[in-house]
């Protein structure tokens, strides 16, 4: 071959391959692979990463259950806030926790999340309105009766469970002293029972025999006293002469801080009030949402036709496994309050313990339970047990339609022995 013929073949392998190049690098030939990609992409799908970036947290929202705000309640929380003779005022007042932790407790962990943006969305937690010149704050969850007053505490709901030793207070809480210490504010209360005269006098009513500290802490919530109306909303003029509607004196009250602060505040018994743990058990996430859905005997949809607003009300409501019962009816308000409540076993975090079945018939027997089918948990289990459509409305709303539980079983057994 030539010198010519050579030099003609290089040019053209040359062009050849510059064409090429050109081809594969402009936008058009760059679409076609991408194209081709797609292609294949359909068919075999990309390998996906490994690192998968964790959900966004929602600073809005605190949680004392997240790993990091398990702490001492202390290392947030001080002792006293500086709005507590403003909260509780005069002869009211006494210190304690009565707002949010101040900004120190946030930035140590959140310093980023607080200087992020005009308006923080973590500051959102404490404020109404996050800006420099409004320090509004949402209302804190305590003293409660404000709380529950207010639009947040409506639907809130707790953490914390309260756990208190029964046992351990009865036999030490005595009777009202009427002497007010200047220095704490609170009327002081005596400790340990008073103990018979010799001879003993003749054995009591049951209504007077009730131990003395019961009173104290719980007091019957919403009484009708010597009110005509009995009813805590007013019923229709239709309302049929069995039909349930909620009455007032169904339930009793629970005791606030500034009943436990009056033995155990500053320098008081311990626990301390700085203590806050000794009673406020944080729940599982869990136990939470049951608390949260549990409506045992609760209708929300009646409690909204009734009417009923009162966060208290509708709390003790949601928590009852029967809505009918009611403390200030007369042959309940006659009894002690351990002639159902056995203080021994109760635990206020298990509400199985509060009160049994068993505890209607009087050791066996008595207003409910009867050895023959006169009392009326032998009648509605035997018409149960006959058609088991049957409700059981004496005492329930919505369990009633619920087979009849193995307790109400074993509550009549001692009843059938005698």
């Amino acid at each position: 071959m030539g010198t010519r013929a050579i030099k003609l073949t290089s040019i053209v392998f040359i062009c050849s391959v510059g064409l090429g190049y050109l081809l594969f690098t402009s936008p058009i030939a760059g679409s076609a692979a991408k194209v081709e990609q797609g292609r294949r992409n359909r068919t075999t799908p990309a390998p996906q990463s490994k690192n998968v970036k964790p959900p966004a947290v929602n600073y809005s929202k605190f949680s004392h259950n997240t790993a990091q705000h398990k702490l001492a309640c202390g290392s947030c929380h001080k002792f006293p806030t500086a709005n507590w003779d403003k909260v509780r005022t005069g002869e009211a007042a006494f210190p304690d926790v009565t707002d949010y932790p101040q900004h120190p407790s946030c930035i140590a962990c959140h310093r980023q999340q607080f200087f992020t943006g005009a308006q923080p969305v973590i500051c959102t937690v404490c404020h109404t309105n996050p800006s420099p010149r409004d320090s509004s704050r949402h209302p804190f969850p305590n003293p409660i009766e404000i709380f529950n007053a207010s639009k947040d505490g409506q639907n809130a709901v707790s953490e914390f469970g309260i756990s208190f030793p029964h046992d351990k207070h009865v036999d030490l809480v005595g009777e009202y002293k009427t002497n007010v210490n200047p220095d704490r504010r609170f009327i002081s209360v005596s400790f340990g029972q008073d103990k018979p005269a010799k001879p003993e006098p003749p054995q009591p009513r049951a209504e007077e025999s009730d131990p003395k500290s019961c009173v104290v802490c719980h007091k019957t919530y919403q009484p009708q006293g010597d009110a005509d109306e009995e009813y805590v909303t007013k019923p229709p003029k239709n309302l049929a002469e069995d039909a349930f509607w909620l009455k007032k004196g169904t339930f009793k009250t629970n005791p606030t801080h500034a009943t436990c602060f009056t033995c155990h505040g500053q320098d008081g018994v311990p626990p301390a009030a700085t203590d806050c743990a000794t009673c406020h058990k944080l729940l599982p996430s869990a136990q939470q949402a049951q608390l949260a859905g549990a409506h045992d005997d609760f209708d929300p949809k009646l409690a909204a036709a009734m009417g009923i607003k009162d966060k208290l009300t509708l709390e003790k409501w949601s928590l009852r496994d029967t809505a009918k019962f009611r403390h200030e009816w007369t042959p309940h308000s006659a009894l002690s309050c351990t002639s159902c409540h056995n203080l021994a076993t109760l635990d206020t975090l298990d509400k199985k313990t509060r009160a049994q079945v068993k505890s209607c018939g009087g050791e066996g027997t008595g207003c409910h339970i009867e050895a023959t089918t006169d009392g009326i948990l032998n009648l509605e289990v035997d018409k149960k047990r006959t058609a088991p459509a049957f409700e059981c409305t004496k005492c329930h709303v919505r369990n009633g339609k619920s087979p009849a539980p193995e307790d109400h079983i074993e509550a009549m057994q001692p009843a059938k022995a005698k």
